[in-house]
Formats: C-alpha cells, structure tokens, sequence
C-alpha cells in the first residue's frame, strides 16, 4: 500500500507537511536571522528531523509524515501560491521575515564590531572575541555574508568600514608600485601576518572586479 495511504489521505498529510513546513521556517529564521531566505532543500531537511514526527497523531502538530520530497516540494509551491511562504526558485522564507537580530544579539554585534575597529589594523581572532561576548559561529558567518564583516583571511576580520579605508590606503601605496609585506606592515601598524593577509585579499577582490 502506498505509505501516504497507510499514513492517512493525502489531504492530512499536506495538512502536516504545511505544519511542518512553517515550523521549520520559524526555527531556521530564529537560527540564521541575517539571512533573507533559505534554501529550499534546507527547510526540507529541517523537515524531516522535526521532533513533532515523534509526537502522538492526536497531538497539535504530530502525525507522521509519509511525503517523499518531490510531494514537499509541491506542497511549498502551493503555499508559496496561496501566500503563506515568500521567495523565488529554490529559496523561501516567511512572508513576515526581515533580516535583523533581535536587541540584544545586535547589542553584543555592535560591541564585536567596535572592538574590531578599535584594533585598527591588527584585530585579534574573532572566533574567541565573539565567544566571550556570547555571539554564536552563525551569527559571525551571517555577518560576514551579510557584508558587515570582511573576512580577509582564517580569523582575520574587518569591519566593512573599516576594511573598506584599509584597502583605500593600500590602493594608495600601490600607485607606486608593487605594495612589499614588509611596507604595508609598517604604514598600517599591524603584523607581517595581518599586512600579507590584506594585500592578498585586495590583489584578489581587484582581479574579480577586472573579471
């Protein structure tokens, strides 16, 4: 017997599928919340490890889920018809969604990013900075998606602004000539390791721009 059959008609399981689906919208925008939409194959997966699956039938928002992926699929293209996600192609959100961090997750970017600057060119890792002010990994890597971060190299990371004077003032020194490690370091204040780190990244955001 078909297992949709076996898990009750089709109309309940899309019932659970569009539960479901919300559900898993909600957790990953609080999870990843400067990020505007989200992969579709993502909400599916976060789908199928939803705990609701090991909730009794009769429990709001429990049943099993006996949809395959290409059936959830179909399910969020009628919601994405009838209004109740947002996005194009293979990506959605919640209608309601707005990239932002809640008050205090903002307060503690803030003191993060202040921080940075405060160190000028040569600012410590920010994994252990961002640890003792209680900012999460996938907060720092949606910041650096979202472009207030510059990260130039492993543990090395800018702020926009501040990274944008940085490579003015190497663009500068280039009109000379090729910019040495050894020149950069002493014009900028930093380390050897921050100076080489910049001028690769800057060598490399120009051939993209020439591309």
């Amino acid at each position: 017997m078909d297992p949709v059959r076996r898990s009750g008609d089709v109309a309940t399981q899309r019932r659970i599928a569009r539960r479901r689906i919300l559900a898993a919208l909600r957790r990953l925008h609080r999870r990843e919340p400067l990020r505007a939409d989200l992969r579709v194959d993502a909400v599916i997966g976060e789908v199928r490890a939803d705990h609701a699956e090991r909730l009794p039938t009769g429990h709001r928002g429990g049943g099993h889920l006996a949809l395959d992926d290409g059936a959830l699929l179909d399910v969020i293209a009628e919601m994405r018809a009838d209004g109740e996600v947002a996005g194009e192609g293979r990506r959605i959100r919640l209608p309601e969604h707005e990239p932002t961090l809640d008050p205090e997750m903002r307060q503690r970017v803030d003191a993060l990013l202040d921080g940075l600057r405060s160190a000028d060119a040569a600012p410590p890792r920010i994994d252990g900075v961002a640890s003792r002010l209680g900012i999460p990994p996938t907060v720092v890597d949606q910041l650096r998606a979202a472009g207030e971060l510059v990260s130039v190299a492993p543990g090395i990371d800018y702020p926009r602004d501040r990274y944008l004077v940085l490579a003015g003032r190497l663009d500068a020194m280039a009109r000379g000539g090729r910019v040495s490690v050894a020149r950069a370091r002493d014009e900028l204040r930093t380390s050897r390791r921050h100076a080489e780190a910049l001028i690769a990244f800057r060598i490399e955001e120009r051939r993209r721009h020439r591309a």
